[in-house]
């Protein structure tokens, strides 16, 4: 799972623009709005700016889904308390009160309750999260620790992964009067050492076999592809792409911002098919509120309220715009899109269908006990039925969403196994029977459990 902050507030009309409500998005923004000659039309009703280009193979192949209107209620209009709205999913969140623990460090907490105590013992044969940022993100916050591997930039973790080294804390006696501190640093650094090797490891066994750009953004997410082809362990990663607070100017910002993320993300997944790991890896943006319908007195556009999430990767099963774009016509006072997709429903499909998290556990993460209604992004874990929603070719399912009743569709009960009828597996009779309908090459790969490729 790569999450991919838009760190600033992202835009979210220049990121999806609603072709069915095209004039009324043009006269908000006279001088910054884009043209229809520049807009990429994925379906009828919808399209990208032609900056974004390099997401049009992905959408053709299936790994782009576009969520529109999410947020939440009451949004915060602030940087800071919208960041922690959308890592602790506590609404409550004012100011700087607010939980402490995050939607993520909550769940590691729960599998990994001995973290730091028990070394090396179970913790998993990677980080459990890596973070390339200036800080511990509240993402990742648990009671005892953050469980990110956290780097300051992707330079710091270059250098961990080429090398292997990390600082580590000197042994202090435990008679200090500080011990029950220099024991936590102690944790801490033992936990930093070891993973620092294991990322080193990994490094040394994966490679880049595309090509990236050369900006911040795209060295972040080739650095991730080779930990991901090296078979790290981890689990889940962040990154962020900054410059979205585009009070002045915002034409080229976004323009230059887009392009790096829709070129970067297009390589990668273009990287990880190389090794078939693409349908492994879900990528998902969010940022920490949208921006508002009017464009202001500088080119730019202030802080709003709902905005699209961005969702990439083979494993979508198809591409589509999902939900009910907000309405242009009814903004509140200060000229606010409504939202019209809560942002805890995604984070709860996420969880429970794509990273397996039991969904009592799942509800429990997200807060009190919070009932989500779980989104078809396109794929499943739990088995439960997703109510319809809208796409936007009209289907109620995705565009090429494997139909339940097809024979040759993913049975989630056998992890990645593709299920050829007739399959009859037994302790007495373990084959696969496989007819064909006209003589051909079939290769036949075989996965275990754990979804890891044990055969060709």
């Amino acid at each position: 799972m790569i999450l991919i902050r838009l760190s600033g507030g992202n835009d979210g009309l220049s990121t999806v623009i609603p072709i069915e409500q095209y004039d009324a998005y043009a006269n908000a923004r006279p001088n910054i709005y884009i043209p229809e000659s520049k807009i990429l039309k994925l379906t009828d009703e919808f399209g990208v700016p032609s900056y974004m280009g390099a997401v049009q193979p992905m959408w053709a192949e299936g790994q782009f889904k576009a969520v529109h209107g999410v947020g939440y209620e009451g949004q915060s209009l602030s940087h800071f308390t919208g960041s922690d709205i959308f890592a602790n999913t506590d609404l409550e969140t004012t100011g700087f009160s607010g939980l402490n623990t995050g939607w993520m460090g909550r769940h590691f907490e729960n599998l990994y309750p001995d973290y730091l105590s028990d070394f090396p013992g179970s913790r998993p044969e990677g980080p459990a999260a890596i973070q390339i940022g200036n800080y511990g993100s509240l993402v990742f916050e648990g009671e005892e620790t953050n469980y990110a591997f956290v780097t300051n930039n992707v330079d710091q973790l270059e250098q961990i992964a080429e090398t292997g080294l990390q600082y580590s804390v000197d042994e202090v006696d435990d008679t200090c009067m500080y011990g029950d501190q220099i024991k936590f640093l102690r944790g801490v650094s033992n936990v930093t050492n070891e993973y620092a090797g294991k990322i080193h490891d990994a490094w040394l066994r994966g490679s880049n076999q595309v090509e990236y750009q050369d900006n911040y953004f795209a060295r972040q997410l080739a650095l991730l592809a080779r930990l991901i082809k090296g078979n790290l362990g981890t689990k889940v990663y962040m990154i962020t792409l900054g410059g979205f607070d585009t009070h002045g100017n915002q034409p080229l910002a976004h323009e230059r911002l887009m392009t790096y993320l829709s070129v970067a993300i297009d390589n990668f997944y273009d990287d990880l098919a190389f090794t078939e790991q693409d349908d492994k890896v879900l990528s998902m943006t969010y940022s920490e509120f949208g921006r508002r319908i009017f464009e202001n007195g500088s080119n730019g556009t202030d802080h709003g309220k709902a905005a699209p999430t961005l969702f990439f990767g083979s494993g979508l099963n198809g591409s589509a715009f999902v939900g009910d774009h907000p309405t242009l016509a009814n903004p509140d006072g200060r000229g606010n899109l409504e939202y019209t997709m809560d942002f805890r429903d995604l984070y709860a499909t996420v969880m429970a269908e794509w990273l397996c998290i039991p969904i009592p556990l799942v509800e429990q993460h997200i807060l009190g006990g919070y009932t989500y209604t779980p989104i078809n992004l396109g794929f499943s874990c739990s088995g439960v039925d997703f109510p319809d929603i809208a796409y936007s070719d009209g289907e109620v399912t995705p565009p090429d969403q494997p139909d339940a009743t097809d024979p040759t569709a993913r049975n989630p009960e056998l992890g990645e196994a593709i299920v050829h009828k007739p399959f009859y597996p037994s302790e007495d009779n373990p084959h696969i029977y496989l007819e064909m309908p006209f003589s051909a090459h079939v290769d036949i790969q075989l996965f275990n459990i754990l979804g890891q490729k044990v055969g060709t």
